[in-house]
């Protein structure tokens, strides 16, 4: 009798562990839809005048005149957003093969018009730039669909604490800083967040969740301090970026502290390879303590720092090349341009700026493995195996 309700007991846990990963999968998408509706912008106007960047589509080629260098086209455009949303407006677009970035548009071209208004009425209009969202959408959903189909119900939890990140960093942090908070409280809870939201969503247990958020935090908390040590030993200020030049046209972000902006930065750099080694080394710890429950602190914390070393190659790579792509056309413009030019640039602000950004973030990811591998190790060389293979048959079930 007590075996079969033993039985009965350990049916039903098995059952309702089931449901977990879908429970966290509804509350996922609870927070995303709260998240979708936060509207924290507030669009400033300048008296009765009025400007803006529209879409719209391109209904009709009014007129065409091909000049010396240049052709210029006056074309009708419906709007599909804004104050004249449904509207046909005229607008002008100019197109010189010369320049990058010009372009000839016909009728059903999707685009972008900078429009001025007057009192509610157009007093003149830009075709800006090609309107590119929906190849956009187009383009990400093909790399959901991909996700999903190689990892299944793992692909679908790191699609959901993607978006979570992402829409958190749009809708909340992005304007707490353009509002005045500090870039660097905000985004250590940007990373709280993002760390918190995909993790519980990837692992399966709560002490694997705990230990890899503390991992992950540890490893961002050491990116922070050597960029500020690095910051200190090259002089940077923080301004890496041409756009820092309008900040003290802005209301609200002329008092922007640069420099914290891009400590800031550092940290939501360093989170998602920082979190995928953590993540790593954790589970690595709980499957080898499962497969051998005699092995000792040192024993486990020596295994799980080769591991780390392996991963070292691969992930550092992972962020140095990610920014040398990013910036490949400026490489090969400096290369162009001969040994002086490029070493007066790389010695900038600009350049050195971004090349902290990606070091810090990879000396985050490096101290992040002994430090993770040390808490594993403290953790799982201790824990009882028969509480670890409860929770994996669960797991299982």
């Amino acid at each position: 009798m007590i075996t079969s309700a033993n039985n009965k007991l350990g049916y039903n846990t098995a059952h309702m562990t089931k449901f977990v990963p879908w429970i966290k999968r509804v509350i996922a998408v609870l927070l995303l839809v709260i998240l979708w509706r936060v509207s924290p912008w507030v669009v400033p106007t300048n008296g009765a005048q009025e400007e803006g960047y529209y879409r719209g589509i391109v209904q009709s080629v009014v007129q065409e005149q091909p000049q010396q260098t240049t052709t210029v086209q006056l074309v009708s455009v419906k709007l599909i957003e804004g104050p004249l949303k449904n509207q046909e407006i005229y607008a002008q677009n100019i197109y010189d093969p010369s320049m990058y970035g010009s372009f000839m548009v016909k009728p059903g071209t999707k685009v972008f018009i900078y429009a001025i208004m007057d009192n509610g009425k157009v007093s003149d209009a830009y075709v800006q730039d090609l309107d590119r969202l929906s190849g956009m959408i187009t383009v990400i959903v093909a790399f959901a669909v991909i996700v999903l189909l190689v990892a299944y119900g793992k692909g679908l939890d790191a699609l959901l604490g993607l978006l979570i990140t992402g829409l958190f960093i749009w809708k909340i942090a992005i304007p707490m800083i353009a509002n005045g908070y500090n870039p660097i409280w905000t985004c250590l809870l940007t990373v709280l967040v993002g760390t918190l939201g995909t993790i519980t969503l990837v692992m399966d247990t709560f002490d694997k969740i705990i230990l890899s958020t503390a991992g992950t935090l540890l490893g961002i908390g050491s990116a922070y301090i050597f960029g500020i040590w690095a910051s200190h030993v090259t002089s940077v200020h923080g301004v890496t970026s041409e756009i820092f030049s309008f900040f003290q046209f802005s209301t609200t972000l002329k008092n922007l502290n640069p420099l914290s902006l891009f400590f800031g930065a550092i940290m939501i750099a360093a989170l998602g390879a920082t979190m995928d080694v953590a993540v790593s080394l954790v589970s690595s710890a709980r499957e080898i303590r499962l497969q051998q429950p005699d092995i000792g602190f040192f024993q486990l914390f020596s295994s799980l720092t080769r591991i780390g070393r392996d991963m070292i190659g691969t992930m550092v790579n992972t962020l140095i090349f990610a920014y040398a792509g990013s910036e490949l056309g400026l490489l090969v413009y400096l290369y162009s341009s001969g040994e002086s030019v490029a070493i007066k640039y790389i010695t900038g602000e600009f350049f050195v700026g971004d090349a902290i950004r990606a070091v810090a973030a990879s000396a985050g990811l490096i101290l992040a493995i002994p430090l993770t591998a040390l808490m594993a190790s403290a953790f799982y060389s201790g824990k009882n195996k028969r509480t670890l293979e409860k929770n994996s048959r669960n797991q299982a079930d």
